[in-house]
């Protein structure tokens, strides 16, 4: 072996370690997070674009194409630059649905396995010349560097072999040591980043000291260029036409179309804010990349160099005896090849494995599927950089770099119109998509992949063009014949052939706006656990567990989680996981055989709640009529939720669509915790309640009694049936009366009193004249006979009359109270007289059970109050406890002063109270007693008085020392002054 190849392999085998060790290093946090996450690492990794044919190719490219060079960069940069219209919408797809890779995506929007499988197919043939031509870069460069013709024994193909194993390894460790994820390969990311910054480097360097070394100075090298005219003169000829628009076509298409670009930009992209410094950033590194392309050619032609003009950075060095030069040249080609191929295999690999190897055989569930997965894709990267290997062993002739790469972008452009119509085309379907790749790789094939191995003559392509075309630019006769016979027929064949509904569906999930409508299906499981057991048949009980683990973890659900809402949600996540390690054709057919829906998917009615809340979270996102219509939604959502009545949106399954805030606060349950449930999940009253309302034929319930535990509502129910956008929902609406009819009741006890007041008024002044004018009679027998019985019958009939005067004048009192009830007077109250009054009142009741009342307040004991009010307070006070107590019980009343209050109790020693009903004793409606024998108005009507009279009063049941009875304790004012 050549002594310069010893350092050439340790040159190189160096550098690989280096980029192994920076990987490592990333990945185990030693280089600090900042720096690993920091946009400008995601930036330069997406420069992996810029391959061997971007050091060597490129220079050879400009001696022919002059400035249309340029071309190569603008494309590329083009795509970057007016990221919104492409990148970022196939960024949002990607981050959403786990999609690592353009067959990946293409499968999930048009539904098809088959599409998927024919992408990677053609996606791995489309790839060879590009592995290839890193292949022959390197393998040239060692040649070039050691000046060897490369023939004997092989050694062109031995080193060639040599590289492939060295890469292989190198791949597999840098990429797929780990399953694919959204972190595990942060440090593949860093590595690349870093070979970007070694190319940059290289070429830099080489163009400066091109310029110094051969010229001495920028000017003499302007000054040789005067002197060439014919160089001037090539640099303008090509620089416009077919040739500049198809190229732009190409690099424009590589930004999404190159599998090993694709899997930098989306699949190890974390966040989609990275685009926008990207945006400039790209376009800024190819900027400075391709500065040094004309002083190296200039250079190289000036030093006459029978070197081939692809190597004419490598030549700088080896004719000026920089040998140094040259090794930074050679580590800088070494960098770009091996980033290109360790990610475009990786990427590879994965679609392979994804979409040609699982569609066909799946481990079974005793196969620890996380391992097997592994393997094989590392087995697959292997088995592509050998095919890239033979497929360089196929061609006869070596050749040029350019020829290579045109082709193998070329072929990558026919998935192009397919990506376009992701965003742009919902009417597209998988048989156009099918039907355009076969006739555009039918036509690239012929006239540019057979031409590598000298299978075919394919300038018969340039017949089908619209003008001549010369030899060198037979390429573009392929690319426009070949993309406009995919685009036609894929155009044709979608128009004349019927979309399926779920490419229809995935289709809205991919357009620009996002506003989907997806259908709310029924899913036959009980919880997240029966899901579990379900997958455990396919995937294995522990691969099955770890995937229904995380997918709650990032829904943040609870792991018993039973509704209907949040299983949908959380069957989609595990899909969209699976995605990720197995392709989303296969994810898809086995989330779909083990967690099937119910019934046709077409008749499901909208998921209303997910659309909702996917608006919600692309609300920032929305322009236009989209922004304007879902700002109206959040209007009228609003208005609903904050509604004063409740109401609630029910499906036709019985799930719960909507719930709003009123809702919430009549029942106790938040609308978080109940939307998307089904209506048996909600409390058993409600259930009960809301599912004999819905079964009911009524669409009006009026004030119906509620029973909510220990609590009693007046309810009015009404329901409608409303069919938008064909959901057939039911909307109920759910209005809190109790208050309403408790002021209806007081209103109606208002008037009655006031009735009472002046019919008791009518009756005293009719009773009182019979009445004055017998006291008038008896008080003249006083005097009209000293007979003892008859001035003793006298003296009966008087106090009589008084007696007859007294129950009209309280029964006046009390009915005045019914028309100033809002009034209170406060002044001097005699408590033993009001207690006196209340009692004369009640023993009017002839029906009432026989009781003794007690009354054992002081003389004299006066208070500050309202004499008629507190009258009521006794009367209620007095009649509870006498409806309380046994026949013949005890009723007593009694006070004491103590310092400026008086202390007021009425005890009895009847049943008592509940302890469950003591909390709620004084709430309107409110009663212990039985149907039909209380209002439950009474006690609360003595609080609302004794609260407005500045007292204060206690309940105390059962009676201390005593395990029965009542005594209600009520604190007043004591009188002092004149009020």
């Amino acid at each position: 072996m050549h002594p310069d190849l010893h350092v050439l392999f340790a040159l190189g085998t160096g550098y690989l370690i280096l980029l192994f060790a920076i990987a490592y290093a990333a990945e185990r946090h030693v280089i600090p997070e900042r720096i690993i996450k920091h946009p400008a690492i995601f930036v330069l990794s997406l420069t992996v674009f810029v391959s061997a044919y971007g050091i060597y190719g490129i220079v050879d490219y400009a001696r022919h194409a002059g400035y249309s060079y340029i071309n190569y960069y603008l494309g590329i940069s083009s795509a970057f630059i007016v990221y919104p219209l492409l990148l970022s919408p196939l960024m949002r797809i990607c981050l959403s649905y786990r999609l690592n890779s353009l067959a990946d995506v293409l499968t999930f929007r048009f539904r098809s396995q088959w599409a998927g499988s024919l992408v990677t197919l053609f996606m791995l043939i489309a790839m060879l010349p590009l592995l290839s031509l890193q292949i022959q870069a390197v393998t040239e460069s060692m040649l070039v560097i050691t000046q060897s013709d490369g023939n004997s024994l092989g050694e062109r193909d031995g080193l060639a072999l040599l590289f492939c194993i060295f890469i292989s390894v190198f791949a597999i460790l840098f990429g797929s040591r780990h399953l694919n994820s959204r972190e595990s390969h942060r440090g593949l990311v860093t590595a690349i980043a870093f070979e970007s910054l070694v190319k940059l480097f290289a070429l830099l360097i080489t163009g400066f000291f091109s310029i110094k070394l051969v010229f001495g100075s920028f000017g003499d090298m302007q000054a040789w260029l005067t002197t060439q005219p014919n160089l001037i003169e090539s640099l303008n000829t090509p620089a416009g036409g077919d040739s500049t628009r198809m190229s732009l076509v190409m690099f424009f298409a590589s930004a999404v179309c190159l599998p090993h670009v694709f899997h930098v930009l989306f699949a190890e992209n974390p966040k989609a804010s990275n685009l926008k410094p990207a945006s400039w950033g790209i376009p800024f590194y190819l900027l400075l990349i391709s500065l040094p392309v004309f002083p190296i050619l200039w250079a190289g032609e000036a030093l006459g160099s029978d070197i081939s003009a692809q190597f004419y950075s490598l030549a700088i060095g080896l004719e000026t005896n920089q040998t140094w030069l040259t090794y930074v040249v050679y580590v800088g080609g070494l960098s770009a090849a091996s980033g290109v191929i360790i990610v475009a295999t990786l990427a590879l690999a994965s679609m392979c494995l994804n979409h040609l190897i699982l569609p066909i055989y799946q481990p079974d569930s005793k196969t620890d599927i996380y391992h097997w997965l592994l393997r094989i894709r590392q087995l697959l990267i292997a088995v592509i950089i050998l095919t890239g290997f033979g497929f360089y062993q196929l061609m006869p002739d070596q050749h040029t770099f350019s020829q290579l790469a045109i082709a193998a972008i070329s072929g990558c452009a026919q998935f192009l119109p397919g990506t376009l119509a992701i965003l742009y085309w919902p009417r597209a379907n998988s048989y156009g998509l099918i039907a355009g790749l076969l006739a555009g790789f039918l036509v690239w094939t012929m006239g540019s992949l057979a031409t590598l191995v000298d299978a075919i003559d394919g300038n018969w392509v340039t017949s089908f063009y619209v003008s001549d075309l010369p030899d060198e630019l037979a390429w573009v006769a392929v690319v426009a014949v070949s993309l406009t016979a995919n685009a036609l027929m894929f155009i044709a064949v979608s128009l004349l052939t019927p979309t399926r509904n779920e490419e229809r569906i995935a289709a809205e999930a991919c357009t620009l706006d996002d506003l989907n409508r997806p259908a709310r299906q029924l899913l036959d499981l009980r919880d997240a656990a029966e899901m579990q057991q379900r997958l455990a048949y396919a995937l294995g009980e522990h691969v099955a567990q770890r995937e229904v683990a995380k997918a709650l973890e990032e829904l943040r659900l609870a792991p018993d989680e039973r509704r209907p809402y949040a299983l949908r949600r959380l069957r989609d996540r595990i899909e969209i996981n699976l995605s990720a390690l197995m392709g989303p054709g296969v994810a898809k057919s086995l989330v779909d055989q083990q967690l099937p829906y119910t019934g046709d998917p077409s008749t499901g009615s909208e998921d209303i709640t997910f659309i909702e809340s996917r608006l919600e979270l692309y609300n920032a996102h929305l322009t236009g009529l989209a922004a304007d219509l879902n700002n109206l939604r959040r209007y009228h959502r609003q208005t609903l939720d904050e509604l004063p009545i409740g109401l609630c949106s029910l499906g036709t399954d019985g799930e719960i669509l909507m719930w709003n805030r009123a809702m919430s606060d009549l029942s106790g349950i938040a609308s978080e915790d109940i939307t998307g449930s089904r209506l048996n999940d909600v409390d058993s009253h409600w259930e009960t309640l809301l599912n004999e309302f819905v079964n009911s034929e009524d669409l009006h319930w009026r004030k119906y009694n509620f029973e909510q535990g220990p609590f009693t509502r007046i309810l009015n129910l009404h329901k409608a049936a409303v069919d938008p956008l064909t959901r057939s929902e039911q909307v109920i609406i759910v209005e809190d009366v109790t208050d309403n009819h408790l002021m209806e009741s007081k209103l109606t006890h208002q008037e009655r009193l006031a009735s009472i007041g002046r019919l008791a008024a009518g009756v005293a002044h009719e009773i009182g004249n019979p009445v004055t004018g017998i006291a008038c009679l008896a008080q003249n027998l006083r005097f009209d006979s000293e007979d003892p019985e008859i001035l003793d019958s006298a003296e009966q009939i008087i106090k009589q009359t008084q007696r007859i005067t007294g129950i009209v004048q309280s029964l006046v009192n009390f009915a005045h109270q019914g028309r100033d009830a809002q009034v209170s007077k406060i002044e001097a109250v005699d408590v033993k007289h009001c207690v006196n009054e209340a009692l004369q009142l009640l023993t009017l009741d002839r029906e009432a059970q026989p009781v003794h009342f007690v009354n054992d307040c002081p003389q004299a004991l006066i208070i500050a109050a309202d004499n008629q009010r507190l009258i009521q307070v006794f009367i209620n006070l007095l009649s509870n406890a006498r409806d309380a107590s046994d026949s013949d019980g005890e009723i007593r009343v009694t006070a004491q002063a103590d310092h400026d209050q008086v202390q007021v109790a009425v005890c009895d020693d009847g049943s008592g109270i509940p302890p469950e009903a003591l909390e709620r004793i004084f709430e309107p409606f409110f009663t212990t007693k039985e149907p039909g024998k209380g209002t439950g108005l009474g006690l609360a009507l003595v609080y609302n008085i004794v609260e407005d009279l500045g007292g204060e009063i206690q309940i105390e049941s059962p009676v201390k020392g005593r395990d029965r009875g009542t005594c209600v304790h009520l604190t007043f004012r004591r009188f002092e002054g004149t009020a």
